[in-house]
């Protein structure tokens, strides 16, 4: 009885998680058709006005600090609130390009390019390529969930980590690897094609490392 209390009281607390990141998600992206309407920019491509550069940094450190405290208080140990921070993350990013596509009609396309990040400098790419990640977040982190409150933690070893490390710096690097090039172009992205081979190899790391964490230790005589 008190397993199944305790089971029941770790997804009610996953479920109002995602109830905040629905919430947080939308919030951002009439924020971001505000700004949008508030400095238009000619049916071309949205460009962050240099003299908000600083103001955007700090709203999108914000945004993490607010994800990062929730799922702090979501989680019942070290590794549910890891797993909880990317679930929300995972589910505000999707969110709000939806609420965009909702309330705005943008993206008129999921290939469409967005500069999607700026700390430490700007990330670009396709929308399609955030809202893969994000899913994959939610998947694993559901995942890891379950098997944390049923009894069979996953093992989150050295490797594990250090593959999931090594997937985010492969995505990151497929986000930025143009960032110069789009800036000294004034955020056009004329001329500049993201690289899925990039995104299908942090793919390919990060489902190791969930093949590493899944696997049962052998049983010790």
């Amino acid at each position: 009885m008190l397993v199944r209390m305790v089971t029941r009281s770790a997804w009610g607390r996953l479920v109002w998680l995602g109830v905040f990141a629905v919430a947080m998600g939308l919030l951002e992206a009439i924020c971001v058709i505000y700004l949008r309407r508030l400095l238009p920019t000619d049916g071309g491509p949205y460009v962050v006005p240099s003299i908000l550069n600083h103001v955007e940094v700090i709203r999108e450190a914000c945004t993490i600090v607010m994800l990062l405290s929730v799922a702090w208080m979501s989680g019942f140990n070290a590794l549910s609130r890891v797993t909880c921070f990317f679930y929300a993350f995972g589910i505000w990013d999707i969110v709000y390009y939806a609420g965009l596509w909702w309330l705005a009609h943008w993206p008129t396309s999921i290939l469409e390019w967005d500069c999607l990040f700026l700390i430490p400098k700007a990330w670009h790419g396709p929308v399609l390529a955030p809202v893969l990640i994000s899913l994959y977040f939610v998947a694993w982190c559901l995942w890891a969930h379950h098997r944390e409150i049923t009894g069979r933690p996953l093992r989150a070893s050295a490797g594990v980590i250090a593959t999931q490390l090594l997937a985010f710096l492969v995505w990151y690097g497929s986000f930025v690897k143009d960032s110069d090039w789009i800036r000294a172009q004034q955020g056009s992205y004329d001329g500049v094609s993201y690289s899925w081979g990039l995104f299908a190899a942090g793919l390919a790391i990060g489902l190791v490392g969930i093949w590493l964490a899944g696997r049962r230790r052998a049983p010790t005589a």
